[in-house]
Parts: structure tokens; C-alpha cells; sequence
């Protein structure tokens, strides 16, 4: 019986269409996924297309939306006898449960087994299409698509045929595996957001039932080596993963699968009572009054819109799709997390923000079941025919029935709407903002989904039934969620597609309330037209083909539907036609592939030019207009350059700025040349060349605007209440346009480039007279004139000197009394302003009047700051400090002299109440403040290495400063973050991974390595020690123009005040890719006769040397660590923790064992708790005793 019900199941779904169906999804999904550029999962930058990480990682990714494919065969198996009502010819035979149930559900599992193996098929196929790049594709085993298949695959389809299985079986309804399965993919998604902490990670991994947690545990810290070579194995994480879900599948298999249950009628219980049969009486008198009306249409139309609403409101789905939603919210409320996990403040925009994420696939979900369920309701009950035969006319059912499916929609976001009041109040936020709520969430959230839920009727109507219907809508939504990557970008030709709203307290709307309105006026008329068809073609009566009703078109819509439709075109056309002229004619509209071969020809044209001769600018006088209202700014700068070359200047080049129309370039005894428009780059000629040494003057002059509107690309630097530009993006600058360059090797590849050089030679000493600013920028004399409308302020850096008001415009006049770095911003907002002197030094923080909270922890780093800086390093060289709020479309802060624009996202709006967490605000104010040492009075020069000089000794002081605040143990939490950063940047890094000392602008290692290494340096050398040799550096360069310092400076400083074993050390830290593996085994406490305690620590230790690949070879360690006692436990950042024992400890590779006897009693220990080390793993550093 066994084998003949397994076989039974594969004959009945291997000969069904949606056999067929399923499986060329899942072969043609992975197959595109590693076909089409762009498209990729796991795989990107050096790590290959068929790399077993990118092959395991595809097949996780799929086995997520897999379950839906399980559900769908396993709730056909469990619920065929019941829905076929075949149970009373089965149970009637001598058929054995356990063979006969077991058969059925291992018959519905290899079936979806066979289905899903479509995805390692399609990938395998996939990796040897030749128009693939050979660079992307190794070679290929077939270990590397079975081994992953073996071990997450089949388990993780067990465990999903287990559970729909046993719900199923349970319910006897295939509706409750559906809806089983939603609520599983919400609730792995909901609690993704809420345990994203690094020390939740481990639970994570083992409670993941689809195995994606527990790899990308395992995988973590994968290098790109690694990831290209490694297979997954059943250990670790991923055995304790698949053996806990093993043991769940196989308990709801057993409990309530049924697999022993006799095969019988389940019979009413004796005591239950049997419900009374209502009569129906026959009334006597059987007169019937009538009164006729010819004008009831609107009457149907409200009572059958409120029965279609009732079926809709009263559907088991409907409270479970609220429930559901309500339970994601909530989810996401509770993880409005800022920089280094800290939250937020539950601004609107941010819980909008919120909302449209989590209801994104919810409401596709809805739109897909609901639209089919109304249009199909009345034929799949068998009531089609009798409701068609009312005198109900087509446009009542077509309209109630679409505006139903719109309340649903509605309906959920007005759910999400009250809830996020509901969390702003408990949260103690009050600015409610019920208008922002109405306008985001209706017109730019809800209003597209009703669009396409048009589409979704038009569908249902033209299939043959719902069920094509819904898959051809979901095909549809898969597949314009690549249309960027196969080249349809513009937003006119994805139905119902507008750019992304991005909202600002400080200039609402801007640009994108008129951008939504001409899209949503386009969309709408063509969905006008869509819902006449799909009226049109509505479905009356008996069945009839699509022909016939096709036929019959013209006849159904008469008319009024045919004068509506052409109206619907005619402004779909016009307006089409509108936004065109807007977004390709008066703006330019590139694709990624156009932009890339625009990159590409530019390099290819001018690369050759990158080294040649240019002057340097050396003062700047500039008048600046900006108005606000208009988007507009109008500037010109007198100008002073000098030839600091050897060679004379014949001609150089000038490259435009974005969104100029209107520019002019005039340096005395030259004129600029004719613009190349797809550069926007000209030639600069003199008639007599600029002699090497010789200075002239000269004019900048630009007027940035701009006309209509755009796709994308929107000048995110000139705003209505919040502009803030820079000097290079605001005038024309000169020579090669780096910034121009193409990134991404596989791109160059195709484009016959060479590999690009990311950074100069360390060695090469032609550079060390080039600021790593950029070729011709040094220090620069600065004064501005610069005006705003009535209403706002306007800042550059120096002093004001004066301020006036003309032509109903306010006017500032500022100078710099020292020379500064030719880097310099432009802003203009309207911000309250909050001014304390601190020793001499005026600090002052301008913000939006809703954005109060962290003013004063701003002024109260700086201060700190300040006092740290000046004391170990040099004096400040301004007498003014400004931190400026700029709207959050960019989320950065940026130091300019005595200048510091400060984004509204990352630091104005974070919650600082909870003590537990890291203070992003008084971190990152110090970072920046930092910045006035190393990065204005101390340049780089612009070879490898150079962020180092910058951002790694800004981090370190930022780091000290915050020491001095919170003290080490609470800086071990933001040391964590860093570290854990630095090893995530490393396994997706492009290229190649540097050392320290050569690192190439990547970020992952001179901010989050920096951080560690200069925090260990402190630890090996002592504060004293390493700030006299960075004071020694300072000395040496600070603001020379000459030559400017590199990391070897750096490191040879360091090293002046190091011993031998010390500069051993530095050059590990610094010209070594070294990782650490180490580990808090066992701990054994034992208590002693005289009131101490003896504690046994069991430490574990290894050392791994690596390439810039990745690839690492272990080395034998043998160094002295620290290990350390607490009273409580280290990484809670608010617990008043009190170390019990701090020494270092001589430790080898391999198991050590050290015991300590101490005075009071500790509760957790640790090896290396305030990262000294690059550790691969801190988690396993702490251990309760």
C-alpha cells in the first residue's frame, strides 16, 4: 500500500498542468537570476556566479518562497479525499493508515522535491551560457549543486511538507495552509527586523526553519576566497539548525499529521446538541406590492458595493491579513534603529517609511487572492448564473466589486496609520502630523496599488480562470521587478511606477508632490482604459470565450464607455507625452548601461590627460545668490590661480557642473573652449601658456537652475529650505574628473578597460606633493558674499562681518582670517539656532525647530572634543564651531572649516534615553570635530593610505574622546560594531583587501579596522606615548602645502616612541592582514576557605595570516592577551560594571588554562573583551561563570 500510494501521488501531479508550471518557474527564475546582469544572488564583485556560496545562497533564497509551491501540492494531498468527497468510497476499504498516509504525504514531498530541483538545474544550465563573462563563471562540479541541495533543500521542504501537512490535515482546508504559510513568511521576516542585534545572531541561526540565518551565521565572516571555494557541511550552526527542525518537522508529522488515525467519518459527539431546522412559513396573504422605478441603478450599486464589502470584511482571510499586518507593524515599530543600533525617534516620515515596507508585499498578496476571489466568487460556488440572471447591469458587479478590493487595501494602511499614532504617543513623540500621514500613505502608497489592482481585474477577466489569472498577474510583478536590470528604467513604462518619495522635515515634499501627480495622472488615464476593457469584457451568463466576448466589446461598452475611453487615451497620450518633454527633453534622462558607456568613452577619451599640467586656485572671492523658491542659484568667484608645475600650461581641462546650463570660465590670457555636451567637459586654452611659478587672476561664473521635473537624478543639493552644496559641485573645476572613473572590474571588463587603479602607489613620492583632496587643491584666502530670500540664513565658512537686508533678500558678508583647504560648503535653511561659548570659542547648532533633542549632547561633545584636542594635539585654529541640519536625501556628516553640515537622519533625530545603547550623536559630532586636526591643519598626500591620515586618526580621537565619557567597558559595544563591520566589509570586498597601512579609500578598514587597531595601540603603548608621536606628526605637517605626510610618516612616528617588541606590533597591525581566533571555552569558579574565589578559565587561541583575496594560511600564535573578570556582564552597555581582575596572560596556539584566585566574587569572564585583537568571533569572548 505504501508504494502504491506514493506512486499513485506522482502519476496524479506529474501529468496536472501545475506540475509543469511550477517547475519552469523555479528552473527559469535561477536560470535568469544568473543569466542577466544585475541580477544576482550571492554572487557580486569577485565572488563567481557558480560559486558554492552563491549556489547554496540561491537555494535558500528560493527555498523562502518555495513553501508556497509545498503548500500548494502537500494541502492538495492532505485535503483530496475531503474536497473530492471521495472519503466515503476509501473508508469503506481495508486499507492499513499508516502505509496508506505515509505513501500520500512522501509521494506530495518528492514531488516538491522534484519540483525544486529545477533551481540547482537552472543554475547548472545557466553557468554555461556563453554569453556569459568567463571572468564570473569557475569551474563546475557537481558537488556544488548537490551538497547544498542534500543539505538544505530536502530538509527544509521536510519541514515545510510537515507543518502545511499537518494544518491541513487538521482543519481538512487548503485555505489553512495558505494561510499557515503567510503568516510563517511574515513572521520570518518580522522577526529578522526585530533580533538584528550582533549578539541575537546565535539564537537566530538555530530558530531559522529555511536555514538562511544559520548559513549566513556560518558564513558570516566568509572571505571572497572562501566563498568561491568553500562548501557548506553539516556542522556548526547549520547541523544544530537542520537537527532542530528535523526533530519540529517530524513531532507535527506525528501529532498531527494523522499518519495512525483510523480511516473513518469523525461522528458527533453524543452530548452535542444538533442545531433546530428553521421553517420556513408560508405566509397568508401571498400579495406582494411592487412599485416599479427606472432610476435604481444607483440603489444596486450601494447595496451590492456593501455586499461585496461584507464579503470581503467577513472573509476568514481578511481579520488574519489585518492580524498579520498589525503584527509586522508592531515589529518594525519596535526596530526603528539609527547608526550602531541605536533607535530613533518615531518621526512620521520614518514610520511611513515603515508602513509602505511592511505592507509592500502584504498588499501584492491581497491584490493577487482578492481579486480573484470577487471576480470569481459567484461561479466557483456554482452561483454564477443564477446572480448573472438579475436585472443588475455589468458596470454594478465590475464597480462594487473593484471598489471592495480597494477598502481591503485602504483599509490595511489605514491599520498601519493608527498604529504608528498609537507608537508615536507611547513613545512620548506628540508632533502628529495627520496630514503628512494622509498624503504619503493614500497618494504615494495606496493610490499606485489601486492602479494595479485594475490591472489585476483586467487579468482575472481575460483568464480562464483564477488561477491563471493570479499567476500571470504574479509573473508580471516578478517580472518588472527586474525591468532595471534588462533596461527598462523610466518610470512610463513600469504600470504605476513614480519616483520614490523621500520626505524631509526641513523641505517636505519638495519635488516629488508634482513628479507623483503628472505619473499618477498617467497612470490613471491608462487605467481607465484598462478597467473599460476589463468592464467591457466582463463575464455574463453562460460561459463564453474570450473571442466571443471580445466580439461583443464594441456592443457592451456603447457609447459612453467607447467616449470615455478615448478620453482616458488622449490624456494618457498627452500626458505621456508631457512627462516625456520633462524627463528626456528639458532634463536628461541615462540608464545604467548608457551612464556606463558614458563613463567608459570618457575615460577612453580623456584618461590620457589625467597627469596633465593645471593650476592651482590660491584665493577665492565669491558673490553667491541663492533662491530658494525658484531651486536657483546664481555665483561667480574671482579667482587667483598659480602654475605650481615645472611645466608651462598650454591648455586644461574644465568639467561642468550637473544641472548648469548657464557657466563661463575667464583666466587672463585665455578663454574656455566649446563644451562637449556628453561630458560636459571643454578645454580651457591659453594663448600664452602659464608659465611654471606665474600667478593670474580670473572669474568663475555659474548659474545652476532648473526646469520641469525628472525620472531620476533630482538636485538633491539645492532645496527650498535646506541647500547645501560644495564648491566643486557648485563651480566648474579643473582637470580630469576622477569621480568619472567606473568602479566595478567586471564593468571596465566589458568595456575594454583597464583594471583600475583605486590609489597611487605608497612609494611614489611625484605624489606626496598632491593633496589627497585632488590634483590643484591646496589653501586658499576665502571670503563670500552670499545672499537668501527673507525668511532663511545663509553660511559659508570664516566670520560673518556683516549682514544686511536689500531687495527683500538678506545679505552676509564672510572672510576667513587664516588660509583653509579649498573645500568649502554653501548653505541656506530656516533652523533655529542654539549658541554657548566655550573657552574663547563660540559653538553654535542651527535645527529644525522639531529636531531639539541631541542639540545640547552636540554642544556637549564639541566641547569635549575641543578640550581632549587642543590638549594633546594643537589648538584649534578657528574661534567658531557650526553644526548646520541639512535635509536627510544624504545621510553623512561632513567637516569644512569651522563648518560642520550635519544630516537630519544620523544624529538630529536619534533617541538617547536608553542607556543600553551606543550614542551615535556624541560619537559622531566628536568624529567631526575631529576632523579640524586631521584633515584641515593635517593633509595626506595622494597615494595609499591616505584616508588613514583622515578618517582612522579622527575615528581614534573620536574613540578617546568617548573613553574619557563613558569609559572603556561601555566601549567595547562600539568596538564590537566596528569589528564586526570591518570582517562583513572584508567578505564583500570587490577588488582587494589592503593592509592598514595601503589601504585604497575602502572604508570597511581605515573606519572600522582603524578603530580597532588605534584602540589596540593605546592599549600597547599608552595614551601618553601614542599622542606625543601623533602631536609629533602634526608638528611636522601641519598646513605645509609643500609636501604633505603618509602612512609611513605615520608609522615611523609611531614607532619613535616604541621599543623593539612595540614596533614589531605596529608593523603586524599595519602592513599585515592578520586574524585572530579567540575563545572562552570553559570556566570553573570555586570558593575558597578565606572568602576568595579561584576562578579555572579555559581559553582557546588561533592566528591566521590572509591575502587580499581573502585566503588564509593559520600561523602559530603565541602573544600576550588580556584576560578579564567582571561583575556583570560586559556587553550591557547601561549595567554599572566594576572589573574584578585585568592582566595579560601569556597565550599559545591551541587550549590554555589559566587560574586566578581573586577578592570578590566575578560573574563573567573574558579573553580579549575590549578588542585588541582582530578577532573573527567576539561572541564567543564572554563566558558566565
Amino acid at each position: 500500500m505504501f508504494t502504491q500510494m506514493l506512486g499513485f501521488e506522482w502519476r496524479y501531479f506529474t501529468r496536472q498542468p501545475s506540475f509543469i508550471v511550477t517547475c519552469l518557474v523555479f528552473f527559469l527564475l535561477p536560470f535568469l537570476a544568473i543569466t542577466i546582469d544585475g541580477v544576482q544572488i550571492g554572487s557580486g564583485g569577485n565572488v563567481l556566479f557558480n560559486s558554492p556560496f552563491a549556489i547554496s545562497q540561491t537555494m535558500l533564497v528560493f527555498g523562502l518562497f518555495g513553501m508556497f509551491m509545498v503548500v500548494n501540492f502537500v494541502a492538495s494531498t492532505a485535503t483530496r479525499n475531503h474536497t473530492s468527497f471521495m472519503s466515503e468510497i476509501i473508508y469503506t476499504k481495508p486499507i492499513k493508515p499508516l502505509s496508506y498516509n505515509l505513501g500520500r504525504f512522501l509521494g506530495a514531498y518528492l514531488i516538491c522535491l522534484a519540483v525544486f530541483a529545477m533551481v540547482p538545474l537552472g543554475l547548472f544550465i545557466g553557468s554555461l551560457m556563453p554569453w556569459i563573462d568567463g571572468e564570473r563563471v569557475g569551474p563546475n562540479s557537481l558537488m556544488m549543486y548537490v551538497q547544498p541541495f542534500l543539505i538544505f533543500s530536502t530538509t527544509t521542504i521536510l519541514v515545510l511538507a510537515t507543518l502545511f501537512y499537518g494544518v491541513t490535515n487538521f482543519f481538512k482546508s487548503v485555505m489553512a495552509g495558505y494561510i499557515c504559510a503567510l503568516g510563517l513568511f511574515i513572521l520570518y521576516f518580522v522577526s529578522g527586523q526585530v533580533f538584528n542585534e550582533p549578539e541575537q545572531r546565535t539564537i537566530r541561526a538555530l530558530l531559522d526553519p529555511f536555514a538562511l540565518g544559520s548559513f549566513r551565521e556560518y558564513t558570516r565572516y566568509w572571505t571572497t576566497f572562501e566563498k568561491n571555494a568553500l562548501l557548506p557541511v553539516l556542522e556548526g550552526a547549520i547541523l544544530h539548525n537542520r537537527l532542530l527542525w528535523l526533530a519540529v518537522g517530524s513531532l507535527i508529522l506525528l501529532t498531527a499529521g494523522g499518519l495512525s488515525k483510523p480511516l473513518n467519518f469523525t461522528t458527533n459527539k453524543a452530548g452535542k446538541k444538533t442545531k433546530k431546522e428553521k421553517i420556513d412559513v408560508i405566509p397568508a396573504n401571498s400579495n406582494i406590492a411592487i412599485k416599479a422605478s427606472d432610476n435604481n441603478s444607483f440603489a444596486q450599486f450601494i447595496l451590492r458595493t456593501k455586499f461585496e464589502i461584507k464579503q470581503v470584511v467577513l472573509s476568514p482571510a481578511f481579520p488574519i491579513l489585518l492580524l498579520f499586518s498589525a503584527f509586522q507593524l508592531i515589529a518594525g515599530f519596535l526596530n526603528i534603529n539609527g547608526a550602531f543600533g541605536a533607535p530613533n525617534w518615531p518621526l512620521t516620515q520614518t514610520l511611513v517609511q515603515i508602513i509602505m515596507a511592511a505592507f509592500g508585499l502584504m498588499t501584492i498578496i491581497v491584490i493577487t487572492y482578492y481579486t480573484a476571489e470577487v471576480v470569481w466568487r459567484e461561479r466557483t460556488v456554482g452561483m454564477g448564473d443564477i446572480v448573472d440572471s438579475m436585472p443588475v447591469g455589468n458596470v454594478t458587479f465590475w464597480l462594487s466589486k473593484l471598489l471592495a478590493v480597494m477598502l481591503v487595501i485602504v483599509s490595511l494602511h489605514f491599520v498601519g496609520l493608527v498604529m504608528a499614532i498609537v507608537k508615536q504617543l507611547l513613545s512620548g513623540y506628540e508632533n502628529i502630523e495627520f496630514g503628512q500621514y494622509l498624503i504619503s500613505l493614500l497618494y504615494f502608497g495606496v493610490l499606485p496599488f489601486c492602479l494595479l489592482i485594475v490591472l489585476a481585474f483586467l487579468l482575472q477577466v481575460l483568464s480562464p480562470n483564477k488561477y491563471v489569472g493570479m499567476l500571470i498577474f504574479v509573473g508580471y510583478i516578478i517580472v518588472s521587478s527586474v525591468f532595471g536590470q534588462i533596461g527598462i528604467e523610466h518610470n512610463m513604462f513600469n504600470f504605476g511606477g513614480a519616483p520614490i518619495l523621500q520626505y524631509s522635515d526641513l523641505n517636505g515634499y519638495g519635488w516629488f508632490i508634482q513628479t507623483q501627480s503628472w505619473y499618477m495622472l498617467y497612470w490613471s488615464a491608462l487605467s481607465v482604459v484598462l478597467g473599460v476593457m476589463s468592464y467591457g469584457m466582463w463575464q455574463r451568463g453562460p460561459q463564453a470565450s474570450l473571442k466571443q466576448r471580445f466580439n461583443l466589446l464594441s456592443y457592451q461598452l456603447g457609447k459612453p464607455g467607447k467616449s470615455i475611453a478615448a478620453a482616458a487615451m488622449l490624456i494618457f497620450l498627452a500626458t505621456g507625452g508631457y512627462i516625456h518633454y520633462n524627463t528626456k527633453v528639458l532634463n536628461k534622462f541615462y540608464g545604467q548601461e548608457e551612464s556606463l558607456n558614458t563613463q567608459a568613452d570618457y575615460e577612453k577619451n580623456y584618461v590620457e590627460f589625467r597627469d596633465a599640467p593645471m593650476p592651482s586656485v590660491v584665493s577665492i572671492n565669491a558673490a553667491i545668490d541663492i533662491f530658494p523658491e525658484e531651486r536657483r542659484i546664481a555665483a561667480s568667484a574671482n579667482i587667483s590661480l598659480i602654475n605650481r608645475t615645472a611645466q608651462p600650461i598650454s591648455r586644461f581641462l574644465v568639467n561642468i557642473p550637473q544641472h548648469t546650463k548657464i557657466y563661463d570660465v575667464q583666466i587672463s590670457g585665455g578663454k574656455l573652449g566649446e563644451t562637449n555636451p556628453k561630458y560636459n567637459v571643454a578645454w580651457f586654452e591659453f594663448v600664452e601658456p602659464m608659465s611654471p611659478g606665474e600667478e593670474r587672476a580670473g572669474k568663475l561664473s555659474v548659474v545652476r537652475a532648473h526646469r520641469g521635473f525628472k525620472d531620476r537624478g533630482e538636485d538633491v543639493t539645492l532645496v527650498k529650505n535646506g541647500t547645501f552644496i560644495n564648491n566643486f559641485e557648485l563651480f566648474p573645476s579643473f582637470g580630469f574628473n576622477e569621480s568619472y572613473l567606473i568602479r566595478d572590474q567586471h564593468e571596465r571588463r566589458k568595456r575594454d578597460l583597464e583594471p583600475l587603479q583605486r590609489a597611487y602607489k605608497l612609494e611614489d613620492t611625484s605624489r606626496y606633493a598632491e593633496s589627497f583632496f585632488g590634483r590643484g587643491v591646496e589653501f586658499i584666502d576665502f571670503s563670500a558674499t552670499i545672499s537668501t530670500s527673507d525668511d532663511q540664513f545663509a553660511i559659508v565658512p570664516g566670520y560673518l562681518q556683516k549682514e544686511w537686508q536689500q531687495d527683500g533678500r538678506n545679505y552676509y558678508r564672510y572672510e576667513m582670517d587664516a588660509p583653509m583647504i579649498n573645500f568649502f560648503s554653501v548653505m541656506s535653511a530656516d533652523l533655529e539656532k542654539k549658541t554657548v561659548e566655550h573657552d574663547g570659542i563660540n559653538i553654535e547648532v542651527y535645527y529644525h525647530k522639531n529636531h531639539h533633542w541631541n542639540v545640547d549632547r552636540m554642544i556637549e561633545s564639541s566641547q569635549d572634543s575641543l578640550d581632549y584636542f587642543q590638549q594633546v594635539f594643537s589648538p584649534y585654529q578657528h574661534k567658531q564651531l557650526r553644526i548646520i541640519e541639512f535635509p536627510g536625501y544624504r545621510g553623512f556628516a561632513q567637516s569644512f572649516a569651522n563648518t560642520v553640515p550635519y544630516s537630519e537622519n544620523i544624529g538630529f533625530i536619534s533617541d538617547l534615553r536608553n542607556p543600553e545603547d551606543i550614542d551615535p550623536v556624541y560619537y559622531v559630532t566628536a568624529h567631526e570635530v575631529a576632523h579640524q586636526w586631521w584633515g584641515h591643519q593635517l593633509n595626506a598626500a595622494n597615494v595609499q593610505g591616505s584616508a588613514v591620515l583622515s578618517e582612522t586618526l579622527s575615528q581614534y580621537s573620536a574613540l578617546m574622546v568617548m573613553k574619557k565619557k563613558y569609559g572603556e567597558i561601555k566601549l567595547r559595544k562600539f568596538l564590537t560594531h566596528e569589528l564586526d563591520r570591518y570582517l562583513r566589509g572584508r567578505s564583500a570586498e570587490r577588488i582587494e583587501e589592503m593592509p592598514l597601512l595601503r589601504a585604497e579609500n575602502q572604508q570597511y578598514i581605515h573606519y572600522q579596522k582603524g578603530s580597532v587597531v588605534m584602540m589596540a595601540l593605546v592599549n600597547k603603548l599608552g595614551e601618553e606615548r601614542l599622542n606625543q608621536a601623533l602631536q609629533a606628526l602634526l608638528n611636522e605637517y601641519q598646513f605645509r602645502e609643500d609636501l604633505y605626510p603618509t602612512t609611513l610618516d605615520l608609522v615611523r612616528h609611531l614607532n619613535s616612541v616604541s621599543n623593539k617588541e612595540q614596533q614589531a606590533y605596529i608593523k603586524d597591525l599595519f602592513e599585515q592582514i592578520t586574524i585572530y581566533d579567540l575563545r572562552a571555552k570553559e570556566v570553573i569558579k570555586e570558593e575558597l576557605e578565606d572568602n576568595k574565589t579561584k576562578v579555572t578559565l579555559t581559553v582557546s587561541a588561533q592566528q591566521f595570516s590572509a591575502d587580499g583575496k581573502g585566503k588564509e594560511t593559520e600561523q602559530p600564535f603565541a602573544k600576550e592577551v588580556e584576560i578579564v573578570l567582571f561583575s556583570e556582564d560586559p556587553n550591557d552597555f547601561a549595567a554599572e560594571n566594576k572589573i574584578i581582575y585585568q592582566g595579560l596572560h601569556a597565550i599559545e596556539s591551541g587550549d590554555t588554562v589559566i587560574e586566578l584566585i581573586v577578592d570578590e566574587v566575578p560573574n563573567f569572564a573574558g579573553i580579549d573583551p575590549f578588542v585588541r585583537f582582530i578577532d573573527r568571533d567576539t561572541g564567543n569572548n564572554i563566558i558566565k561563570l
